[in-house]
């Protein structure tokens, strides 16, 4: 368990709130454990799981080579899925009269919190890896990382002036600020990771093999974009030409994917100017 969650359920059952410590325990255990089982199921290893108060982080080695959009939808969508089952239950054992009003609507409740919180669009929330899968395939996969990262510190702005917006009514939410926080500090976290996430992606590249007809994806680019900030612009599934253009606009020459992998992962190649390429660099 994160420390922040352990003081939380510590304080929480200090407080008298020993079932509803329980409750929260429970649904965000099995939040994770949707992540970790999905994530199993398609082939990936996973180290560790970590729970936070509003979901949590299961460390899952990817297959860099071999990354699919639709495996990270599949793995991110698993968590707020078992929520949703889990209010299915709520609402079928109330109904047969074995759970209370109260503790089903609480319940419920617990369940619709962490499911909505986890499905904004913002990284590293579940919502926020839908995102990135989804917009890798138009933006690449880098550059859809940072849009996802970005929105993460948008989000977390909105609900700072919720917050603010609930204590100016009178009725303070502090769990709105509590939540804020949580995704600005987490945030922070994952625009250091998204760089190196990519890299390590476009590595894999390299040793690609194509078994199946993928699409062509054509990049034009100044001789004086930089390598690094070009690498932004690939995407999953697809195989990736690239027109050099002078600065008259006509195509200088052209590299394919594998030419500038090389001259990206060369020496210094992330800072290079595309311009300098030559053949066998």
């Amino acid at each position: 368990m994160h420390p922040l969650f352990l003081f939380l359920l510590i304080l929480a059952a200090a407080s008298g709130l020993v079932w509803e410590v329980a409750v929260v325990f429970c649904v965000v255990a099995l939040h994770e454990l949707a992540h970790v089982v999905v994530a199993r199921a398609l082939g990936y290893r996973v180290r560790e799981m970590t729970l936070l108060p509003f979901g949590g982080v299961a460390v899952i080695e990817p297959k860099f080579s071999r990354w699919s959009p639709d495996d990270e939808v599949w793995i991110a969508a698993a968590g707020p899925l078992c929520n949703g089952l889990q209010i299915a239950a709520a609402l079928a054992l109330y109904s047969a009269q074995l759970w209370t009003e109260g503790f089903a609507a609480f319940f419920v409740r617990v369940n619709l919190t962490i499911a909505l919180f986890n499905l904004l669009p913002a990284l590293p929330l579940d919502g926020g890896r839908i995102w990135r899968a989804m917009g890798s395939r138009t933006f690449g996969y880098g550059r859809a990382g940072e849009l996802a990262v970005g929105s993460a510190f948008w989000c977390s702005g909105a609900l700072a002036v919720l917050g603010t917006g609930t204590a100016l009514w009178g009725t303070p939410h502090v769990g709105m600020w509590g939540l804020a926080l949580f995704l600005a500090v987490s945030a922070r976290h994952s625009q250091r990771e998204v760089p190196y996430e990519s890299v390590k992606w476009l590595y894999g590249l390299r040793g690609k093999v194509g078994e199946e007809p993928v699409a062509v994806r054509s990049l034009a680019v100044n001789r004086r974009v930089r390598a690094g900030d070009i690498a932004r612009y690939f995407a999953p599934n697809a195989f990736h030409v690239i027109a050099v253009l002078d600065d008259a606009g006509s195509v200088a020459f052209i590299l394919e994917e594998k030419e500038f992998l090389d001259f990206l992962f060369a020496p210094g190649g992330f800072g290079k100017a595309i311009g300098e390429w030559r053949p066998g660099s």
